[in-house]
């Protein structure tokens, strides 16, 4: 091979690096994840109330919230299965995002109505709940 030849397949190698790298900075720091946070929320929500922890645990970011899978579990199976939530806005800025809800719980006594924000920061390509 040739000192040009080298020269060349080196030139592409490295082009062709510097094109991947961009592509997956591209994914990972600007297009916006497939889900939006309201659409992780209503997942979050949806597997809370299936009991399907193992989904709910998935959506939430392990380093803003340190509790073990089993933590986790124990406290939300104390969630109502028949709770409702209703979006009432979302925003996203710098990498981090809200969604405002409002829950509703039944309960004996009557329903219980709790008004929230939830904070995602975005991981990736995900975004991930901060505080379930």
């Amino acid at each position: 091979m040739t000192t040009r030849r080298a020269i060349r397949l080196v030139l592409a190698l490295v082009l062709t690096a510097a094109a991947c790298a961009g592509i997956q900075y591209y994914y990972d720091h600007v297009k916006l994840p497939d889900l939006s946070p309201r659409q992780v929320i209503e997942a979050y929500f949806e597997a809370v109330t299936r009991k399907d922890y193992e989904a709910a645990y998935a959506l939430v970011s392990r380093q803003h919230y340190p509790d073990s899978f089993n933590q986790f579990k124990d406290r939300v199976d104390m969630y109502s299965p028949e709770m409702r939530l209703e979006i009432a806005g979302e925003g996203i800025a710098d990498g981090k995002a809200f969604v405002d809800a409002r829950i509703f719980v039944p309960m004996a006594f009557g329903p219980y109505t709790a008004e929230t924000r939830m904070n995602l920061v975005r991981m990736k390509r995900e975004w991930k709940i901060i505080h379930p």
